[in-house]
């Protein structure tokens, strides 16, 4: 959310006025502080912090850890994760999907962000492809490492020791020299938990597998893997989510980020597809112009309706024009209060199709579900932008999806949020709806850029 970006980074910064306090050995730590205290892990209370024990408590701490999990079978699994990476050992790529999903056309679950890649390097290549969740009725995914974040604190690596020691250090360092307050260095202390737990569940994947090249999304929430991956000298390649903000926490740093001379556990290459988004990267300090390559888009998406999907949204459309609105995580509440006043203005000429996030509860919105003229439905956003007349969000990626669409977005006012909108409007156009009252169809907003800039085509 762009309100919390602006502030959140602004207090972060702020809280010391050197980088060094982060350095380790060989890495700089400064982004697992930022994950940690971003996500606030503390509140959640997910981790014991036991990196942090002294090495009598800790020995301990790891062998009735190590029990427990023999007991109830994550021993057994994460042994059995290592047996299939050992199968697919020295393979040209390691490939690691999130595990979102989408329907195709004949109705099958299929990954949006590696389906296309691993379709077109599986011809020439030995790939081995994991995700980091099940996606039902999907057979390509090697293994699925849904489970490593609560593996790596009851195995062990030749590394291991000398990590928890190293992230003490940093962390005293931490403590020393800056203003974080105490829940602040509690979240460090989770972040740099949840870090060496995933790096030495990767240490050991990856001593096994020794894949020439690894591809991923998300640097951020990664930190372990990228570690692991440049301390056995792996090539780490991140490729684009989608939505890349000037705003952004983790894609938008301060010049100070260029003096760091330890590695910030950044990728060693990123992958764009649009010319738009390599100025992004660069303008944020995240990685050098050498470092990021232009390709082509490569998520999977879809536009033609199979044989049900059409006859059901053909038969709730009832030729009438279509308003879309496309929801963004953590903002269900908001978008509701304006999907409220819509419905009150909305005439027979248009239907209103509501898609939530994929990373949302569809039933957030299931208040609208018996209401005429309104469908709320998981369809795919590339499907639904095919057949849409007014697109609606806030701010999400859809808004330049919809530019390959012919579509100039509205983006709903919402204080909260207007940052990342009048960035997003500044871009790419479009029209902001500050009355909610007023019927979107009323206000002419056309399309005034290009869809080249963002999506780039050989």
């Amino acid at each position: 959310m762009s309100f919390l970006f602006k502030n959140f980074k602004k207090k972060f910064y702020s809280k010391f006025d050197d980088y060094t306090i982060f350095n380790g050995l060989e890495f700089n730590y400064f982004k697992v502080a930022l994950e940690g205290i971003k996500v606030d892990y503390y509140q959640k209370g997910k981790f014991s912090r036991s990196i942090f024990y002294n090495e009598i408590t800790y020995r301990f701490f790891f062998l009735k850890n190590w029990f427990k999990k023999l007991l109830n079978g994550d021993i057994k699994t994460f042994y059995s994760h290592l047996s299939i990476a050992k199968k697919y050992v020295k393979s040209d790529y390691l490939i690691l999907d999130p595990g979102r999903f989408v329907k195709n056309f004949n109705g099958e679950l299929v990954p949006i962000y590696f389906l296309n890649l691993f379709n077109s390097l599986k011809k020439n290549n030995s790939i081995f492809f994991v995700s980091e969740n099940q996606i039902d009725g999907y057979q390509d995914f090697n293994d699925v490492y849904s489970d490593l974040s609560s593996l790596g604190n009851s195995i062990k690596h030749q590394y291991s020791k000398n990590l928890r020691k190293e992230l003490k250090k940093v962390f005293s360092k931490i403590k020393g020299n800056s203003t974080f307050n105490k829940s602040d260095l509690e979240n460090i202390k989770c972040g740099f938990q949840k870090f060496y737990n995933e790096a030495i569940f990767w240490l050991k994947i990856l001593d096994a597998l020794q894949p020439r090249q690894i591809y991923m999304i998300c640097h951020y929430h990664k930190e372990g893997l990228i570690y692991a991956a440049k301390k056995l000298n792996i090539k780490i390649i991140e490729f684009q989510h989608g939505l890349i903000a000037k705003s952004d926490i983790f894609y938008n740093f301060p010049d100070e980020i260029n003096i760091i001379d330890k590695d910030c556990l950044f990728p060693d290459e990123f992958r764009v597809y649009g010319n738009y988004w390599i100025d992004i990267l660069i303008g944020g300090n995240f990685l050098n112009k050498e470092k990021i390559k232009l390709v082509d888009y490569y998520l999977y998406y879809r536009t033609k309706l199979n044989t049900n999907e059409a006859n059901q949204l053909y038969s709730f459309v009832n030729n009438k024009k279509i308003i879309l609105v496309t929801t963004q995580t953590f903002l269900s509440s908001d978008f509701i209060k304006y999907i409220d006043e819509l419905i009150q203005v909305l005439n027979e000429d248009y239907c209103l199709i509501i898609k939530p996030h994929p990373q949302e509860n569809i039933n957030d919105y299931n208040k609208y579900k018996n209401i005429k003229n309104i469908l709320v439905t998981e369809l795919s956003s590339e499907v639904l932008l095919s057949k849409t007349d007014i697109h609606i969000t806030m701010y999400s990626t859809t808004a330049f999806d919809a530019l390959r669409h012919g579509l100039a977005t509205y983006y709903i006012y919402n204080e909260n949020q207007i940052d990342y909108i009048n960035e997003l409007y500044n871009v790419i156009g479009g029209e902001i709806i500050y009355d909610y009252n007023v019927k979107p169809w009323l206000i002419e907003n056309k399309l005034t850029v290009s869809s080249d800039e963002f999506f780039y085509q050989k």
